[in-house]
């Protein structure tokens, strides 16, 4: 319903664990929207303007509003809570936790013990998100990793994006230009194209974060 707001910042509320929340005044009417700790520190202070990305969650008789200050984060938010048994509350808990980027290399590289990092995230749980999420996460838009064929060799696309696109991709996800500069230093061999070298960074990314 909502894809995004902007307005004045009102309010920024982190009093309750689990329930920090930013009041948006929006053309004289005040939306609270509840958001992750991390995220509330990225929301502009109090008084400037601001945009936030939004879901609507209908439960019962309550809407609540969800937001974040980029498609990247508000997308991945709804990923996580589309997962069977995980609600919006456990999908702000794995953003709290974790980075946008380490959910997203755990999940495609079947690391659950990572997702457990995470307040409440069982090891049902992290098992049910790298269950149904892997297959989505490799074609997902925010992140295009390479295909494979069935002999194991990445499928070719004559519209293949720049180098520095892959960069730029990597950067996106949260990393930093020093942790991108190393893995493309250990790319020999898997940088014909920005797809492999994306997907080259992200497991050798995973191992060093272990």
């Amino acid at each position: 319903m909502y894809q995004f707001l902007r307005g004045i910042v009102q309010e920024k509320i982190n009093d309750t664990p689990g329930q920090e929340r930013v009041i948006l005044d929006v053309n004289g009417v005040g939306f609270e929207i509840y958001t992750s700790l991390s995220t509330l520190d990225l929301i502009e202070k109090k008084g400037d303007s601001a945009t936030v990305y939004t879901t609507l969650v209908h439960k019962e008789d309550q809407m609540t509003l969800y937001g974040f200050p980029t498609l990247y984060e508000r997308d991945l938010f709804n990923l996580l809570f589309s997962v069977s048994g995980v609600g919006p509350k456990t999908a702000l808990s794995l953003l709290n936790n974790l980075t946008p980027s380490e959910i997203t290399y755990a999940i495609l590289n079947e690391d659950a013990s990572n997702l457990k990092k995470a307040n409440g995230i069982g090891q049902k749980t992290a098992e049910r998100l790298v269950l149904e999420l892997k297959e989505k996460m490799k074609t997902w838009k925010h992140l295009p990793i390479v295909h494979q064929t069935g002999d194991n060799k990445p499928s070719t696309n004559n519209n293949q994006p720049s180098i520095s696109e892959a960069r730029s991709v990597l950067q996106a996800l949260g990393y930093s230009t020093q942790e991108i500069n190393q893995a493309f230093s250990q790319a020999n061999g898997h940088s014909e194209d920005s797809e492999s070298l994306i997907h080259f960074s992200l497991k050798w990314l995973s191992t060093i974060k272990k």
